[in-house]
């Protein structure tokens, strides 16, 4: 039988010259297969002028063209960043295999940090590894964990944090937020309790499990794993921040759901690297992360 765990691969390429770059390999784990169903981007630039495109297991394009994850919003004028772009059916690679990447660029400058999130599962026999899910008998509750991460400076690494389940019922972890201000009661005076001016711009996280094993192969941007209700000021004279637009105000959805088990812990690590000059991302902030999902309980 097969059994799913959670995974992410990101491919990072510091610089993209201007014409592009092929040919970049994204390698994958020994340990699984990878069943990709989702691909993100990050600082690729505007659509139109960038693009991404990546070979299948068979070394055959999976579009006919360079695609973008952007979205376009009629209204504005303009085109936004998106969740991702959906793959159906799903890709499956086989252990030890490579992604192999093109990437556009015809912006008439490089770019800078240009990532692709290819999101997913591995899919792993059951005799090979163990991994907690649903009792034969059950009854769930939805529910909410907070865990606030406090006075992260503009350059940090904070390995180790901890989401500890409680010894009552299993979790069933399914979408998170994370914001960098303090929650207050409706109808609260404002005073001392409005939303942060500060932000972040390059902050990242690393989700593993209760022995320590990642999720994915380098650390996340925040962003892209959370959804966020404050978001970052924009960038000017566009309207709206490239990585960042008001998709980000949903909660990052987690397909599959990363079930874990009672008076276990989830660990994840957080590196920042802002330039603590900078105003409005570069200030020392608070994480409030809630990890939304349902409480399991064995019946």
């Amino acid at each position: 039988m097969i059994v799913e765990r959670h995974q992410d691969y990101q491919l990072t390429i510091p610089t993209v010259p201007v014409g592009g770059i092929m040919d970049v390999p994204l390698a994958l784990d020994t340990d699984a297969p990878f069943a990709v169903r989702l691909v993100k981007s990050r600082n690729l630039g505007p659509t139109g002028l960038a693009g991404f495109r990546f070979e299948t297991p068979r070394r055959m394009y999976q579009s006919q063209g360079f695609q973008t994850d952007q979205i376009q919003d009629v209204s504005a004028g303009v085109y936004r960043a998106s969740r991702g772009v959906s793959l159906y059916p799903q890709i499956i690679y086989s252990p030890g295999g490579t992604i192999v990447c093109d990437v556009a660029n015809n912006t008439g400058a490089p770019l800078s940090n240009v990532k692709l999130l290819f999101r997913g599962s591995k899919l792993y026999d059951s005799s090979a590894i163990s991994l907690p899910t649903y009792p034969a008998r059950l009854s769930g509750l939805p529910f909410t964990y907070q865990t606030i991460v406090q006075n992260v400076p503009a350059v940090a690494a904070l390995v180790d944090n901890q989401l500890q389940i409680r010894s009552d019922a299993d979790f069933a972890w399914r979408c998170g937020v994370c914001d960098p201000f303090t929650l207050v009661q409706d109808g609260t005076p404002s005073a001392g309790a409005v939303f942060n001016p500060a932000n972040w711009s390059e902050l990242y996280v690393t989700l593993k499990d209760e022995s320590r094993k990642a999720y994915s192969n380098q650390p996340i941007h925040i962003d892209d794993l959370f959804g966020q209700g404050n978001p970052v000021a924009t960038i000017p004279n566009t309207g709206f921040n490239a990585n960042n637009p008001p998709v980000k105000w949903l909660a990052g959805l987690l397909t599959p759901e990363i079930y874990i088990a009672k008076n276990s812990t989830l660990y994840f690590d957080i590196v920042r690297n802002d330039n603590p000059a900078d105003p409005a991302t570069g200030q020392v902030v608070n994480l409030y992360f809630r990890f939304v999902g349902a409480k399991v309980f064995a019946q």
